[in-house]
């Protein structure tokens, strides 16, 4: 699997979906400017406890979210560092490193285990899925959606893939 790759779309994604909630985000109303805000600031704050527990260090957070609510500006700045270190472990990361399993517990209590490439996989997912609920309340008011697949992604960072492609 090429993480790299998929965590230079998922630091990518981030940024068009911020960019253009930023652009409208006077446009929504409270609650569902709220909502927008609050579900990315909760992916944020799961990869920064999975993060830190692929580096073994304290986690900075006791909760899946914040009890404040960042400005988009915060939640970009945080978001990038959090997309910025990804990106570059899962480049750089070997086979060996992403076999290991790292055991912690869930900020509920639980007791969990994972191997790296899991969390790695876990972190795409669930931002993925929470990028899909932020763009939803776009979309409940009439605003524009970004278009932040993947297969976009890969042409505008590998504009060599249109050209090249069989009509």
């Amino acid at each position: 699997m090429q993480f790299g790759k998929a965590f230079q779309y998922k630091k990518w994604a981030n940024r068009e979906l911020l960019a253009l909630g930023e652009q409208q985000f006077s446009q929504l109303p409270e609650r569902d400017a709220t909502f927008f805000v609050r579900i990315l600031n909760h992916t944020t704050v799961v990869d920064s406890l999975f993060i830190s527990r692929i580096q073994g260090k304290p986690e900075q957070h006791r909760a899946d979210n914040t009890p404040e609510t960042p400005t988009i500006a915060e939640l970009r700045q945080t978001m990038d560092v959090h997309d910025s270190w990804l990106e570059t472990f899962a480049q750089t990361a070997s086979a060996e490193a992403l076999q290991r399993v790292v055991t912690f517990t869930f900020v509920d209590g639980d007791s969990g285990q994972l191997s790296v490439e899991e969390i790695l996989l876990h972190l795409l997912t669930h931002g993925s899925n929470h990028r899909g609920m932020a763009s939803r309340v776009l979309a409940e008011n009439g605003l524009e959606r970004p278009r932040d697949t993947f297969t976009r992604y890969l042409h505008q960072a590998e504009p060599q893939r249109r050209s090249g492609a069989a009509r």
